[in-house]
Order: structure tokens, then sequence, then C-alpha cells
């Protein structure tokens, strides 16, 4: 079963709704074809690729509102607009809920509701939120209910905080997007997040951004300065990130390799960004994985072993 967990929908109802309470502005993806594909259409192209299922979120359109009736009421219309797709398309999609951050007992209860009513198998956070990195401390609450409950929790980049102002060449998301997953994952690990909640599983998308390229300058720095933080990370930098999950998308082998080398290719999962990603490019994001040169266990973990385990979704397409 091959399990891409770096999937987006963006449904009409919603986008509308977000676009009027004055939430993040509309994205290329609305504008192309793929982003405008049916679900029927959306499943049969599935099928042509290779790709049994998906797991949806909503990526960069979080519903992170000042006024928390506003958050409260786009999270709660994108989660049921999820959930009705999943019900569905039961074999052929699964969902990352939105939570209406950074608003934190409305998170929580609205968390709840989609882990125990919605059927849904972990949730989607921004790299950052409202502005706020995701170790800052008035969201320590929130994190505590996701390592309550072994939350799998997928990361997205917002747009925000790596390259500001003037973007002429459309640096914000061609190489900013991977900055922005550097650097949360980054202070994840390093302001002692990852370590106080161990049971949240967070997946960073897009192999990691530039951690696999870095890692060693990575892992040698935090030697060289030592552990100086009482709640920074008590093993080796290089030995914490290798406990976060990493998406693939990416397409080029060598950059794949590099990640498994770093990270190990038990914490990598198929990704295909879908619908930024379509068309040969989407197919690509397959095969790409099947000619890194990597064993057929290590192959077939990475496209949908690995997914099943940690999403909990063994049994189904058995």
């Amino acid at each position: 079963m091959r399990i891409d967990v770096h999937a987006h929908y963006f449904p009409t109802e919603y986008v509308d709704l977000l676009d009027r309470l004055g939430g993040p502005t509309s994205e290329t993806a609305l504008r192309l074809p793929s982003g405008r594909m049916g679900l029927d259409e959306r499943v049969d192209l599935l099928t042509e690729v290779g790709i049994d299922m998906q797991v949806l979120s909503f990526g960069q359109r979080q519903p992170y509102l000042a006024r928390q009736e506003d958050a409260v009421a786009a999270a709660r219309l994108a989660n049921d607009l999820y959930a009705d797709v999943c019900r569905t398309y039961p074999e052929r999609f699964r969902a990352f809920a939105a939570v209406p951050l950074p608003h934190v007992d409305a998170a929580v209860a609205e968390l709840e509701r989609c882990l125990g009513t919605l059927g849904m198998v972990g949730a989607a956070l921004g790299c950052s939120v409202a502005g706020r990195p995701l170790d800052d401390s008035i969201l320590d609450p929130f994190f505590a209910e996701l390592n309550r409950r072994g939350t799998a929790v997928f990361l997205h980049p917002v747009g925000q905080g790596v390259l500001e102002g003037e973007d002429p060449y459309g640096l914000r998301w061609m190489v900013g997007a991977t900055f922005e997953d550097t650097v949360a994952a980054l202070r994840l690990v390093l302001s002692g997040l990852t370590t106080r909640y161990p049971d949240i599983r967070f997946i960073v998308p897009h192999l990691g951004g530039t951690l696999p390229f870095l890692f060693a300058r990575i892992d040698s720095s935090w030697n060289i300065q030592g552990d100086t933080s009482a709640a920074g990370p008590r093993a080796g930098l290089g030995a914490q990130l290798r406990r976060l999950w990493y998406d693939t998308v990416n397409s080029f082998p060598d950059s794949l390799r590099c990640a498994c080398t770093a990270y190990g290719t038990d914490r990598l999962l198929l990704g295909s960004d879908f619908p930024y990603l379509y068309g040969e490019r989407l197919r690509r994001c397959v095969t790409y994985v099947e000619e890194a040169d990597l064993s057929a266990a290590d192959r077939d973990a990475i496209l949908g072993g690995t997914a099943q385990a940690l999403l909990g979704l063994q049994g189904v397409w058995a």
C-alpha cells in the first residue's frame, strides 16, 4: 500500500470563509487545473500514478485567525469537510486535523473532536503559528495534549519568517519554504520541546529542508557548543533529529539518498505535495523513490509501510 502523507485539498467553502475572515491569501494551487480537480477525477489520477491513499492537510491555509470565534468556525468547517471526504472515499483519503491556534483551549477542544469523533489520524500545524514559533511557551498546553495522546503531527511552511519584504523572484516558496522546515525542526529540538513531549510524532516535509545537506555541520556545531541549556536536548542534535519523521517531497534521488544516510530510511514517508506537483511531476514523486538504489524493503517502507504503522492504517487495503 502506497500512502502519500503530504497532500492538500482546498474545498471552496473553506477557502471562501477563510478569505472573508482575513485568513491567508489564495494560493497558486487554487488557480491550477489540479487544484480544481474533482475528487473522482483525483482518485483516478492517484490510481494512474500508483498512490493508494493520501492523507490530506490544509498546508499554508491554516485557520490561524486573531478572533477566537473566527478561528473556531474556520477550523470546524475545515475538519467537517475533510471528514466528509474521508467518509465518502474511506480507502483513498485520511486527514490531519486543522486546529484554531493560537487559541489553545479551543485548539485542544477541536483536537478532541477530530481525533475522538471524526476519526482523523493526527494534526497539521504550520511551521509557525500566527507569527509565533512552535516553541513559544503560549503553545505549551497544546503540545502537552498532543503528547498525552501520542499524536502524529504534520508540519507545513506558511510563507513567513524566512524571506520578508519584496519577493520579485518567488523565493518565498521556491526555497524559503524549505528553510521554514529546517528552522522549525531545529527549534523543536533545540528548545527541548521534543524532549519534554517525546510521544508527539512530528513529520517534517520536503526531506526536512536543508537538514540532510547540513546534517554533519549541525551535529558538529552542537557538539562544539555543548548542552548548556537545561531545556535543550540530552543527546546529540543529530540523534534528536533522527527521532522525527520526514516526507519525500523533492524528486531528486541523490537528495533522497542523502536523507536516508542522515536520518535512516525508517524515518522517511512518501509525499507528493499535490496539487502543487501534478502531471509528470506527481508521477515522479513515486518513481524517484523507486530509482534511488534502495533495498526493496526500504523502498516499500518509504512508499507506505512506515506510514501505515505511524498513522495506524494497518488493515486498510488489506
